[in-house]
């Protein structure tokens, strides 16, 4: 498993069936953003429109204490010449990231915003959205003593090397069998690199920042059981 910020690479041997549903089940989570906007002066260069739909895209931090009833205020009230960020805004919602842009004001203008902010599901808007999921099958790949060193260069993912004159693979994993490498091969007349997939999945997740994306697939997976089990019952 490799983990970064506000991403997580793990393999899991489960069917593609099941990785595209936890996939698209990451959007029937329940995402904090702000839904509804009141505009009661805006002094800049841009609509009212485009300043909602700004606003409306700021990520805001999911507390596993939110429910359907959850409504949140959040204030911004700017009245200085400069880029108004998503950071001015006041409220008892945790803003991600703070200096997400919303318009800019000039000497003497001024933006007076109020936005409730609800819980939502990515199918309803994509404001709700947790992050993305997407996998990949996991290849063996397998090298002949007699490859050429050409491929080391041709390899979009760095993952070959020459090592005591033979060309090895360094991090398997990393192969998305894009098959430069084996083309190359081909050119020259020789077979030399061969992929077999196994039954493993490399599955990506990132997250926007609202949860984590540990929380991304736990919730997935719940919400997936929850609706099977409904299934399940409706057959019975």
């Amino acid at each position: 498993m490799d983990k970064k910020e506000n991403q997580l690479e793990f393999k899991a041997e489960i069917s593609e069936s099941l990785a595209n549903s936890i996939r698209r089940y990451a959007m029937q989570i329940p995402i904090l953003a702000i839904d509804e906007v009141e505009i009661s002066r805006n002094d800049s260069a841009l609509y009212d429109e485009t300043i909602a739909h700004r606003i409306g895209l700021i990520v805001l931090k999911t507390e596993k204490n939110m429910n359907s009833k959850t409504e949140i205020k959040m204030k911004l009230h700017v009245k200085k010449e400069g880029n108004v960020y998503s950071k001015d805004f006041r409220g008892d919602a945790e803003v991600v990231y703070k200096n997400t842009p919303i318009t800019l004001l000039n000497e003497g203008q001024e933006l007076n915003v109020v936005g409730t902010a609800k819980l939502g599901r990515g199918v309803e808007h994509s404001k709700f959205s947790s992050g993305i999921i997407f996998y990949r099958n996991v290849f063996n790949v397998d090298i002949d003593k007699d490859c050429i060193k050409d491929v080391v260069e041709v390899c979009p993912k760095n993952t070959l090397k020459v090592e005591n004159n033979k060309v090895t693979i360094e991090e398997p994993d990393l192969c998305d069998m894009c098959e430069v490498c084996s083309e190359l091969c081909k050119k020259q007349g020789k077979d030399s690199i061969k992929f077999t997939p196994t039954k493993e999945l490399m599955i990506t997740v990132e997250s926007f920042g609202q949860i984590s994306p540990e929380e991304m697939v736990k919730h997935s997976v719940e919400i997936l059981k929850k609706d099977l089990a409904e299934v399940s019952k409706k057959i019975k």
